[in-house]
């Protein structure tokens, strides 16, 4: 008899770690977008925040965008005519220019999820970039330390190490690929810190953004 192994989600886990939000109302999860059935998620969500362009979903539809709670609500705003500033060659450096750059898309984006009382997905393409960052400031934003914060955001490296490997392996410039693939502790807590910096919290951040003091209570 031949059995195959069920699709599963390279990178789909917990925002913050693993029993990072045990005792919360909710657990918001992050993860990649892969070609899955519905039944490679492992938990029943109540919503689904899509950060990705609606290039990037028309190109690959998300496994659950038939489930009522899928919101596409992409973290890049058209409006700002670039997705980073031209000069941000860095990871850390493209992550800060979204915060303010992205103003718009990152107030719908975090309402959304302040909006959902049940477990929740926030996912990108790789789980990495758009996703990093917010997994990043809501995990800050309930008390994770900058360690947790850059171990959450490093473990998609080991995670997508398969996938990374065999798109550098077709990739024309394979060091532009390598710089924008690396998931370094330090760029996470980098963008934490440029964050309590500019703002003083990531809660000052989000009212900066727009979100209502209810709102930022309900994240």
């Amino acid at each position: 008899m031949t059995t195959t192994t069920p699709p599963t989600l390279a990178n789909f886990r917990e925002v913050g770690g693993p029993g990072f939000q045990a005792g919360r109302t909710r657990t918001v999860y992050r993860s990649n977008t892969e070609d899955v059935p519905a039944t490679a998620y492992p938990v029943v969500l109540e919503t689904v925040v899509d950060l990705r362009r609606g290039d990037e979903v028309a190109a690959l539809a998300h496994p659950l965008r038939a489930a009522a709670g899928y919101r596409n609500v992409p973290l890049f705003d058209p409006a700002a005519g670039e997705e980073s500033a031209p000069d941000a060659l860095e990871l850390r450096d493209q992550y800060v220019d979204w915060l303010v750059r992205h103003r718009a898309t990152m107030l719908l984006v975090f309402r959304a999820l302040a909006e959902t009382e049940g477990d929740v997905l926030v996912c990108c393409s790789a789980g990495k970039d758009r996703t990093g960052v917010v997994s990043a400031l809501l995990a800050r934003l309930w008390g994770a330390d900058l360690d947790r914060i850059g171990a959450d955001y490093a473990a998609t490296g080991a995670a997508l190490a398969d996938r990374f490997a065999r798109e550098r392996a077709e990739a024309a410039d394979a060091e532009h690929f390598d710089r924008n693939v690396r998931s370094e502790a330090a760029t996470a807590v980098a963008v934490v810190e440029h964050v309590e910096e500019q703002f003083l919290s990531v809660r000052g951040y989000l009212r900066w953004l727009g979100l209502s003091d209810r709102e930022v209570d309900r994240l």
